[in-house]
């Protein structure tokens, strides 16, 4: 007797499970014993004979081996699902209970144990229910099938009465194997159902009354059979042990965790097959386990119904009912054998019965049934049936979506695999339900639900976490799909699977400024095409028989002998599976592609949807996968499977009175759950499934176009990618068009925005190239035209609200980008894009340039309307502003610096045209108020940067500009002085102030490309202060003669002033000769003869009031000096310098106005009268040049000439008071002679030819003189 100690059964169990070396298991499979108990003994004897006919080795003597052959057979069980508790307390019957008498729990549900129904039959084609329910095992296993089957292959070699009709589907590596009854399918059904295998079975199998008593072989449902299967099922009922207190209720239907798979969002949005939809007939009831079991190298996903028991000592046993009148034969032990194996149940437990009545338990432990007295077989012959079949398989039904049918006649001894779907099509009979099928003719029934299996496993697959590995099985997976699906029958999963196909070229979570794709191919892949040959291997020396039996029908049919199956198993190399290439495309390419499987989607739901409005009203399926039906296919309403008919009734109890009792019916069974798409985490509800289909679909176009839009823009083509964007906006307003949302509710991504802020920003850049982006922009392809049909039909372009257009001028593209730049920022929410703050603000200056250029471009026209240029100012300073406080915003020091040097720039230029043309005046009123302003913008700009360390270039800019202003309103000043207002010396000491500080921001050390220009600058600066302190030292000794001559005032007071007039001449003297200097750098000729030769005024001016010769000719000896050190600008005029260092130094060397005009870049654009382009000199300006040079060279060579004459007259005059200087003082008046007659032009020389000989010879005699020394 069997004790019932919970804790001592479930430390046996865990001790059990140490043991075996098979995973224990949840799940069990149901036996039949109908065949097995209804074989006769004799059957035992026939099976030998039979055995011994096999050209094999005594399979007896092998099954009769130690039970060492057991331990090679390596068996593994997982669980994948379970609707049952585990294990089911088992109630041990007592001897002589009367198993005729039903249980009072008979045929009742019970959570704890699934007792097979007799009165429900088993589920057709299940192995597409478990595909459908494990979609991950596809691809995985080997094998998906019911247990029933996988025994009934195992056990063919035997039993060669056994009848096998099967079907079978590849789906990848994965087989279905189904069961085919063909007295059902083929003689019980309508003549039009079934007609394309029914024409081929009776034309080409069943061609003979022989063949027809083994082919058509009907159930056996005779009385003893219906008898045996009753007592079998009240048995079981009667061994469930009953627990008082415990709800049936608790325990609950469970799934392994293996079966679990990462959601995904975007996979979620596409509908499922509908269940009709999934399995080519009808199915009944569910398999109680599903397993997955390892077998050897095979795994199999298959379903079974075993009950299995536990209690006491034994915790899992799996119970048998016996005759005692017949014993165990070998097909009964095979049977229970691999029952126990595949649901890994360690024992099973015989209860032996005498016309019902119970007699007695016996045990046993499942590795003792192969060797059981009465029944022994070989589990290595089971093995190698299974390798050897599956090999088989394997190698012969290779193309995916074809329908292969196994045969077996009773008592053949070759099993045969049809591949129908070639043989029927050769036959000229259509499989897949087109127009030759009469009308209410079925086409394939499994054609739909093959291709729906292949929409779910990639479905599944593409939800997966390893979805990224296995793109290009995806990619075949739903290739197969369409190619078996009817595009018109099934829109929506037509359409899915091409939204599927675009996110697997485009993913919905790619980055479209930088997209990233894998082109990983999947290194094990077998999954293939549907178009795809068997790739079968030709028959070579040392193949086994398995693979070298010929196909007496071609490549359409194949055969094997059953006694083939026993053969020892080799490990055989399989066929070369197809393996798909991998998605090794360029990112323009899977746009393309992408994009074709979107507008094939919009096709099939737009075709759909004219479809359904076409038709009579109620003729649309109530189905949402059904095929679409026309006109005349609507029939009269039948009853549809696994759909609940609604039933009214009024409730007991009504709440509302006013309440229709069919509208409740109606809302409980008629609607279809609301329907949502989500978006931006948010869930939007739509009014059908083509509708959701649409919105993800266009969702999909307009993040294609946006990456193709980024694509292009890398690439230059901006008219391209523009157009790219408006494609990308159309698509998203049609998305909320059919979303039946705002614009503002679902506003358009701001990276759609600030790319095409980027395009016309881009094109200001590249506006000498307009007309090819123009072109570029206005080019249509065919799959372009094919969308725009489909976005017209949706909403038409001129109801979209966007900015996207080409524009026609550098102002309207600036302005077009600041418009949708600015609307980016407005849709990124609180938070401040920094980056797009910089693009604006980017933009914002660029414009307010733009007004600036017009501005000053309009004022250089004749008859200008001033109010026009003051409202570009305006626009300026406006644009200006606001990029200020964008940067500010964000702390962007450097650009806020850039913005106000430009701000200041503006005030310049409104300075400059504030002036009338021809009415220069004194530099007072609003001129100079917008130069103060610009000067405190630059200085401002300075402020805000801080140092040169952050941005030396933005620095560099800033201090020039700054530097230019300063310069400008000193030159003003000293130039035109406002004397109605200041007095001159405050005039003077502003001036002074003002050249200063722009001196002191002229950088002459730094090497840069301003360098000369600095130098220039500078050279400038120090000749305009000298010639400053030169004339306040001319009036001041003027005012000094004219005081002392009205004046008796004290000596003190005549120093002091005298003293104040040498500094001014000592500041004149240095500035000239800093301003020399730098000249001389630069060697510009004509600067520095003329500071050369104002250096040799404010000698003269020394002369004045001087009583001593003495010290005039040394005044007239330093006179000498300054124009002898102009020899090399001599030199330069003769013999000018082709080589300079720098192109601003070039054309300062050419005229003093020219090079003002190079360096003062920012000035000239304020000054009519200079030239348009720095370094081009006029014909005119040379000629003023040349008149100018030769006018400083006149003045040069009369300067020359007067020191010379007097100092001649001075050593005349002089009077020697020792007689041996006479001799020196005449040799000296001698050479002062000889110097001034080589001064004289008495060859008719050149100007400048003759003074640079002069000077020459002269500065080599000066320094013999006794005056110099």
């Amino acid at each position: 007797m069997l004790e019932y100690d919970e804790d001592e059964m479930l430390l046996t169990l865990e001790k059990s499970m140490e043991k075996r070396s098979m995973k224990f298991s949840n799940t069990a499979k149901s036996s039949e014993p109908g065949e097995a108990d209804a074989a006769s003994q004799d059957l035992v004897e026939e099976n030998k004979r039979t055995m011994e006919s096999f050209p094999i080795s005594d399979i007896k003597s092998e099954e009769m081996e130690s039970s060492s052959d057991d331990s090679e057979i390596h068996s593994f069980t997982v669980i994948k699902s379970t609707q049952v508790e585990f294990p089911v307390q088992f109630h041990e019957l007592q001897c002589n209970t009367d198993l005729k008498l039903p249980p009072s729990n008979w045929l009742q549900e019970h959570t704890m144990a699934k007792i097979p129904n007799i009165s429900q039959r088993r589920a057709d084609f299940s192995s597409f229910l478990m595909a459908h329910e494990f979609p991950d095992c596809i691809g995985e296993v080997d094998v998906v099938s019911d247990a029933e089957l996988i025994k009934k292959l195992l056990k063919i070699p035997y039993n060669p009465k056994a009848h096998v009709s099967m079907m079978i589907h590849r789906i990848g590596k994965t087989l279905l194997i189904d069961d085919f009854d063909i007295y059902k399918y083929l003689l019980r059904q309508s003549e039009m159902e079934w007609l394309w295998l029914r024409k081929f079975f009776f034309e080409h199998v069943l061609q003979s009354f022989a063949q027809k008593e083994r082919v058509l072989i009907r159930p056996n449902k005779s009385r003893d059979m219906v008898q045996s299967r009753s007592l079998l099922s009240k048995f079981l009922y009667h061994s469930i042990c009953q627990q008082d207190g415990k709800s049936e209720t608790e325990a609950q239907p469970r799934n392994s965790s293996m079966s679990m798979r990462r959601p995904s969002i975007m996979v979620s949005e596409v509908p499922e097959p509908t269940l009709e939809d999934q399995l080519p007939q009808s199915s009944g009831q569910a398999f109680t386990r599903n397993i997955l079991w390892t077998f050897e190298d095979l795994r199999m996903l298959i379903g079974t119904d075993l009950p299995i028991f536990g209690g006491g000592t034994h915790p899992c046993v799996s119970l048998r009912l016996r005759d005692t009148n017949k014993p165990i034969n070998i097909l009964t032990g095979i049977d229970y054998w691999l029952d126990n194996l595949m649901c890994n149940v360690p024992e099973v437990l015989m209860c032996y019965h005498l016309n019902g009545i119970v007699q007695k338990y016996e045990l046993l432990k499942t590795e003792d049934l192969p060797h059981m007295e009465d029944s022994p077989f070989s589990p290595r012959l089971i093995r190698d049936v299974a390798q050897n079949i599956l090999s088989f398989l394997k190698n012969k039904a290779t193309k995916e979506g074809h329908t292969y049918w196994l045969f077996k006649g009773k008592d053949d001894d070759i099993v045969k695999l049809y591949d129908l779907t070639s043989l029927c099509s050769e036959g000229g009979i259509t499989v897949d339900g087109s127009e030759e099928l009469p009308e209410n003719g079925e086409g394939n029934p499994f054609t739909v639900p093959v291709g729906m299996l292949f929409y779910r496993v990639a479905k599944n697959m593409k939800a997966s976490e390893e979805a990224h590995s296995k793109q290009a099985t995806i990619r075949a997976l739903l290739k197969n799909s369409l190619s078996l699906l009817d595009k018109h029958k099934y829109p929506q999963i037509v359409s899915s699977a091409h939204y599927l196909l675009s996110d697997l070229y485009m993913p919905q979570d790619i980055d479209p400024e930088s997209p990233h794709v894998s082109d990983c191919s999947d290194e094990e892949s077998e999954w293939s095409s549907v178009a795809s040959s068997d790739n079968e291997d030709s028959d070579s020396e040392g193949k086994s028989e398995v693979d070298a039996v010929a196909s007496a029908s071609g490549s359409s049919s194949s055969t094997i002998k059953v006694s083939s199956l026993c053969l020892p198993y080799r490990n055989r190399t399989r066929s070369e599976s197809y393996r798909p290439p991998p998605l090794q495309f360029s990112i323009e390419e899977r746009c393309k592609v992408a994009l074709e499987h979107v507008v094939a989607a919009l096709e099939v739901l737009q075709h759909s949807n004219n479809t359904d409005q076409s038709s009579v009203p109620g003729s649309s399926s109530t189905g949402r996968n059904s095929p679409v039906k026309s006109k005349e296919q609507v029939g009269p309403k039948m009853a549809k499977p696994f759909q609940p008919i609604p039933m009214p009734y009024s409730p007991l109890k009504k709440e509302n009175k006013n309440e229709d009792p069919v509208s409740t019916v109606q809302q409980s069974f008629g609607q279809e759950p609301q329907l949502t798409v989500s978006m931006f985490n948010q869930q939007y509800s739509v009014s059908s499934w083509s509708d959701k289909l649409s919105v993800l679909l266009l969702r999909k176009a307009a993040l294609v176009y946006l990456v193709m839009a980024y694509n292009t823009f890398r690439n230059n083509k901006y008219g391209l990618s523009l157009r790219y964007i408006r494609f990308c906006l159309h698509s998203w307003y049609g998305m909320i068009r059919l979303l039946g949302l705002n614009d503002n509710e679902l506003p358009v991504p701001s990276q759609t925005l600030s790319l095409a802020g980027d395009i016309y920003y881009m094109l200001v850049k590249a506006w000498s190239e307009i007309t090819i982006h123009i072109e570029d922009y206005n080019m249509e392809a065919e799959s372009q035209k094919e969308m725009l049909q489909l976005l017209e039909s949706i909403l038409p372009a001129q109801e979209c609200s966007w900015l996207i257009k080409v524009p026609c001028d550098i102002e309207e593209a600036l302005v077009l980008s600041s418009k949708v730049y600015q609307q980016a920022l407005d849709l990124s929410g609180a938070s401040v894009n920094t980056n797009l703050c910089k693009r604006l603000g980017n933009v914002y200056n660029e414009l307010g340039v733009n007004y600036m250029n017009q501005a000053s471009k309009l004022c250089n026209e004749a008859g200008v309307d001033m109010c026009g240029v003051e409202e570009l100012w305006k626009q300026s300073a406006t644009t200006l502003q606001n990029g200020i406080e964008l940067f500010t915003t964000i702390g962007d020091i450097v650009n806020v610096s850039l913005l106000h040097s430009n701000w200041g720039r503006l005030l310049r230029l409104c300075a400059f045209y504030t002036v009338p043309k021809g009415s220069r005046g004194e530099f007072k009123g609003q001129e100079r108020h917008y130069y103060n302003q610009a000067v405190k913008a630059y200085h401002k700009a300075l402020e805000v940067i801080k140092s040169r360390k952050k941005n030396p270039e933005v620095w560099d800019l800033v201090v020039w500009e700054f530097c230019t202003t300063l310069y400008t309103i000193g030159t003003l000043l000293q130039d035109n002085p406002p004397l109605s207002q200041q007095g001159q010396e405050e005039i003077d000491r502003e001036v002074i102030e003002v050249l200063s500080k722009a001196l002191k921001h002229c950088d002459v050390k730094t090497p840069s490309p301003r360098q000369p220009l600095y130098q220039y600058r500078a050279a400038v600066i120090h000749m305009r202060l000298a010639g400053l302190y030169h004339n306040m030292y001319s009036f001041g000794e003027k005012n000094l003669g004219q005081w002392a001559r009205d004046n008796d005032g004290p000596s003190s007071m005549r120093r002091l002033r005298q003293g104040d007039a040498r500094n001014m001449r000592h500041l004149a003297e240095l500035n000239y000769s800093k301003a020399a200097q730098q000249f001389m750098q630069l060697e510009n000729p004509v600067d520095i003869l003329k500071v050369q030769l104002d250096q040799a005024v404010l000698v003269q001016d020394q002369m004045q009031g001087i009583l001593n010769q003495n010290a005039v000719a040394k005044l007239h000896c330093s006179i000498l000096n300054l124009l002898i050190e102009c020899q090399p600008a001599l030199q330069i005029i003769v013999k000018p310098k082709i080589e300079t260092c720098t192109q601003d130094a070039q054309n300062a060397n050419i005229s003093d106005k020219a090079v003002k005009s190079n360096l003062e870049k920012d000035i000239t654009e304020c000054q009519s009268n200079e030239k348009d382009e720095a370094g081009e000199v006029s014909s005119k300006d040379e000629e003023e040049m040349q008149a100018k040079l030769q006018a400083l060279l006149g003045v040069f060579e009369k300067k020359l000439q007067t020191s010379l004459k007097a100092l001649i007259k001075y050593q005349s005059g002089v009077k020697t008071p020792k007689k041996g200087s006479t001799n020196t003082q005449e040799n000296e008046l001698h050479t002062l002679k000889q110097m001034y007659s080589v001064s004289l032009n008495t060859r008719d020389l050149p100007l400048a030819s003759h003074l640079l000989a002069a000077v020459t010879i002269i500065g080599t005699l000066l320094p013999h003189l006794s005056l110099k020394k």
